[in-house]
């Protein structure tokens, strides 16, 4: 591995992924900050229009996305291996890495407040908190926080990682990976441009609604070791110190302390989960967990495709659909991380490990935070309709967590750990920003310092925009809107790599090994498979 004195800092904007989405940070800071109560009625708006227009579309979406997965699992193509290499990581530490780079603190804030929305606005025209509604209550976040969730992410692993190591492609923007569809010289243009500034604005966005949603937790979490609820201008000082301190650790070039902060937080996070499983309600927390998880094995075929036309509770359309658009947001990233560390697997280990991994890790932190609060909620009778109503959900959240043993302080490890967790996740975002928004960078190659820190400045300044017109539901809108135009090219990239696989099989070792079952086409290959020992070709933007 080069040491940090031997990377070099690559350096040119690459302006069809920079100017987008600037121009959408400044244009959104300064329509919200211009018209707050304009911008949140058009953002409602916006939201409400792709939730329930759309939904019949995302949810088939997200449903061939798990049928593509079943398939490249038992179809041949399932043997085939991602490079020739050795696995660069043990099977547990490659797992843990998928769980913990898709999840973070808004596993802790969804895991404690989900189930109450299903359980005050049941699906199917259910008494709310009935025991019927309550039941459904814990099995809608494992079904959002389950296979279906991570499927995209898996899916867009094999793509990827059959562009790093069969096709030996270095730029892992979409246009490339889409190449077999549009053309060389569609990618290579406009049109390719145009689906990477789509894939960089929805990118953006992602980390906005990640902040957005995470930020009322960790201020619900602050008000009770400090005292006081902190207003708003503290909420915004303190996304800009987050900021600040990503930059300066950025500049510095402090890489070991920022993967020493990612190493604590994780073993932090299962630390909390172990003493609440011992400290709590083991037994109901357990039952809980088993009877949603035997509701998930009978029912998950009619979530999938649930829009619940007649009783229109709403759940699909702006839960469902909202989690499906967030992931969408999140894919292309989280998919390119995936196959990185994926060298020397096999198509379907990397399917079936990184789905166990992703769905094992999130529910268990389900079983012990869900469980826990429902308890809470049903012994104690919190009063959380008040509380959101009043003061909104991060105070919902805690409000349950002041039942949690010890709880004066466990906050202040709460707080700890929120903190971590933002920092870790604008790290990691600011610098995929950075690298998708530098011209292709070699070997190792670095995006320029200030790119980073420019867009650890930016990502602050939007979350703080969207605080103003109401933190949470504009934070969702985002994410929403940029995954219906992301959604055509993840389909495009999906029937490209499939006729990848027709017209040139998989490539090992530079040869075409042809796949069972599949007609390979004999065509002139555009860019042929570099030999061993020469360099793969660089695709640089003009």
């Amino acid at each position: 591995m080069a040491t940090a004195s031997e990377i070099k800092k690559g350096g040119k904007v690459a302006p069809w992924t920079f100017f987008p989405p600037l121009i959408f940070i400044v244009a959104l800071c300064a329509w919200v900050v211009s018209d707050p109560v304009a911008a949140g009625e058009a953002m409602g708006v916006a939201f409400g229009f792709v939730t329930n227009e759309m939904a019949w579309y995302f949810q088939i979406f997200f449903f061939i996305v798990i049928l593509l997965l079943v398939f490249l699992c038992v179809s041949p193509i399932g043997k085939k291996k991602f490079g020739e290499e050795k696995t660069e990581y043990s099977t547990l530490s490659w797992m843990g890495m998928v769980f913990t780079s898709a999840a973070g603190f808004g596993m802790l804030t969804w895991t404690s407040i989900e189930w109450y929305y299903y359980a005050a606005a049941p699906t199917w025209g259910m008494e709310p908190f009935s025991a019927e509604a309550m039941e459904w209550a814990s099995l809608y976040p494992l079904f959002h926080w389950g296979p279906a969730a991570f499927a995209i992410y898996v899916l867009l692993a094999v793509l990827f990682g059959y562009q790093m190591y069969c096709k030996k492609v270095t730029d892992s923007r979409p246009s490339t990976a889409c190449e077999s569809v549009i053309g060389e010289k569609n990618a290579k243009g406009p049109l390719g441009k145009v689906f990477d500034a789509v894939f960089a604005i929805g990118l953006l966005c992602s980390v906005v609604t990640c902040v957005g949603v995470n930020v009322p937790t960790l201020f619900g979490i602050i008000s009770r070791v400090v005292g006081f609820e902190p207003p708003f201008i503290a909420e915004a000082c303190v996304i800009m110190a987050w900021s600040a301190l990503m930059a300066v650790l950025l500049y510095a070039g402090l890489k070991k302390g920022i993967k020493m902060f990612s190493d604590f937080r994780v073993w932090l996070g299962f630390a909390i989960l172990a003493f609440l499983l011992i400290a709590g309600p083991t037994t109901t927390m357990l039952n809980s967990f088993t009877d949603a998880l035997g509701m998930f094995v009978q029912y998950a075929g009619r979530l999938f495709l649930n829009t619940d036309p007649y009783a229109q509770s709403g759940t699909p359309q702006g839960w469902t659909v909202f989690y499906w658009c967030w992931y969408l947001a999140c894919a292309i990233q989280t998919g390119i991380f995936f196959a990185k560390i994926s060298r020397g697997r096999t198509v379907r280990q990397l399917i079936i490990g990184a789905m166990v991994g992703s769905v094992a890790g999130s529910w268990m932190f389900f079983a012990v935070f869900q469980g826990f609060c429902m308890d809470i909620f049903v012994k104690n009778s919190v009063d959380i309709a008040t509380v959101l109503a009043e003061s909104g959900q991060g105070a919902a959240i805690v409000a349950l967590w002041d039942y949690f043993p010890f709880a004066k302080f466990l906050f202040p490890v709460l707080m700890v750990y929120g903190f971590i967790s933002m920092q870790t996740l604008l790290n990691g975002q600011c610098y995929s920003m950075a690298m998708i928004t530098t011209r292709t960078l070699e070997g190792d190659e670095e995006p320029p310092l200030w790119m980073r820190i420019f867009w650890s400045v930016g990502i602050g300044a939007i979350s703080i925009s969207l605080l103003l017109i109401g933190g949470i539901a504009p934070a969702q809108t985002v994410s929403i809107v940029a995954s219906v135009p992301l959604s055509v090219v993840v389909i495009i990239m999906v029937v490209s790599f499939f006729k990848d696989l027709r017209q040139k099989g998989w490539i090992e070792n530079g040869e075409v090994v042809p796949i069972e079952g599949f007609t390979v086409v004999k065509e002139e290959l555009d860019d042929p498979v570099p030999s061993e020992g020469q360099p793969a070709p660089v695709l640089a933007e003009p």
